[in-house]
């Protein structure tokens, strides 16, 4: 069991390099471009700080704003936000661009639609 443990573990460490080397070129475009580098790091620290409020919540007794979305008109506002997300799709996917303009601005919006509806299906089972 020991050497099983060990030889998933090279195959581990042997994986992860060759993701890093096949992002190498990826990584080096993105230095090229600091607004485009700056605004991922922000994007992703947004995101990472989202998650742990969400993530925090169980530890405390209260949270207004968790009791705010969550409340009656919690999914009022939710559904508000999944029709204005809609609509912002539909307009970025009207624009007619190509994967790789509309590439990041999509992959953002899945992700802001995943939080969205994860909100609503809390706000509407949490009444």
């Amino acid at each position: 069991m020991e050497r099983a443990k060990r030889i998933a573990i090279v195959f581990a460490v042997l994986l992860t390099g060759a993701v890093v080397v096949s992002l190498i070129a990826g990584f080096e475009q993105l230095i090229l471009h600091p607004f485009a580098l700056i605004g991922s790091i922000a994007l992703a620290a947004l995101m990472v700080l989202i998650i742990l409020a969400v993530a925090l919540v169980p530890s405390r007794r209260y949270t207004g704003w968790a009791h705010m979305i969550t409340g009656p008109n919690g999914r009022w506002l939710f559904l508000l936000l999944i029709v204005l997300w809609g609509i912002g799709m539909a307009f970025l996917a009207s624009l007619g661009l190509g994967p790789q303009q509309a590439g990041a601005p999509a992959f953002l919006g899945l992700f802001a639609g995943i939080f969205l509806f994860m909100g609503f299906i809390w706000s509407v089972i949490g009444e």
